[in-house]
């Protein structure tokens, strides 16, 4: 089997071309800018040169693509995106329009043009092929981005992430269960259902498996063999943009903890960390506090 496998978070898009029979660290591995980032950079240079703007492509990660966005239009410079494009920025394109934004399929005359996505297949292949390797031949790509999901119009993105993971792992708590195989994935999950066109149009029918980097984060901590035969455990990443962590037993979560990594101290993540081994870490004193939530499973 071939896999072509990427991990796309705030500072760096990760990248590994799996082959078995091959030994991982013989396989191709490339760690790369984050996408975000360079489609941020290129904004505010067009910004910096007082140009109108025209955003079409995919829905990628918005972060500083948002900031990018408004900094342009209080310049007083035009801002016109695509629908698919302009979900990067918000849920809801009525709120992207509050902030300025045309949306519009056409583009306008006299806009310079970004095209979004964070994929980057065509460029991986053009590095791959000078190494005489190639997507051509995969037999499957897997992704795992972070995606809050769409809410309903008044709910916050936090809260609703934390309900649909709390539904998830009622049903199922095994980390497996939050693994989607396209086209079987939640609509509401707009940015890995985009992810899946991005990689059709250069992939074609090359099976898509889609994870959310949080839950991809600690079935990474697990499958470390010093702790193989622990348990419980308490899986914790500490990432660029978001910490999570979990109480693991027998395969399965047992709670859940997510925040945003620059608002936490070595001191309150201790605290939390604290908390969520004793079980009485509620979602509502993490969502207070700015993160995203906590989630206790009660078998």
């Amino acid at each position: 089997m071939k896999a072509a496998l990427l991990d796309i978070g705030a500072g760096t898009l990760d990248f590994l071309l799996y082959e078995s029979g091959k030994p991982v660290e013989n396989c191709v591995k490339m760690v790369l800018p984050s996408p975000q980032g360079i489609h941020t950079n290129k904004i505010t240079e067009i910004t910096s040169e007082n140009q109108d703007l025209y955003i079409d492509g995919y829905t990628v990660g918005g972060g500083g693509i948002g900031n990018a966005v408004k900094q342009h239009i209080n310049k007083d410079l035009k801002v016109n995106m695509t629908p698919s494009a302009a979900y990067s920025i918000r849920n809801n394109l009525n709120e992207v329009k509050t902030l300025g934004v045309n949306i519009t399929d056409k583009k306008p005359a006299n806009c310079i043009q970004i095209h979004l996505d964070e994929l980057r297949l065509p460029y991986i292949e053009h590095l791959l092929n000078g190494f005489n390797e190639s997507l051509t031949d995969i037999d499957l790509c897997g992704v795992s981005v972070k995606d809050h999901g769409a809410p309903p119009t008044g709910q916050s993105n936090r809260t609703y992430r934390m309900e649909n993971y709390y539904k998830t792992l009622k049903k199922d708590n095994r980390l497996s269960s939050f693994l989607y195989k396209a086209p079987k994935i939640p609509e509401y999950y707009l940015r890995m259902n985009s992810i899946v066109d991005a990689a059709r149009h250069t992939l074609g029918s090359v099976p898509v498996y889609l994870l959310d980097t949080s839950i991809s984060a600690l079935a990474g901590c697990q499958m470390d063999p010093r702790i193989s035969n622990m348990d419980p455990m308490l899986l914790v990443n500490i990432g660029n943009g978001h910490t999570v962590a979990s109480i693991i037993s027998q395969n399965r979560v047992q709670a859940f903890f997510e925040h945003h990594t620059n608002m936490l101290t070595q001191k309150k993540l201790e605290y939390y960390l604290k908390k969520l081994s004793e079980s009485n870490l509620t979602n509502q004193e993490v969502y207070k506090d700015g993160g995203h939530g906590a989630v206790t499973i009660n078998d």
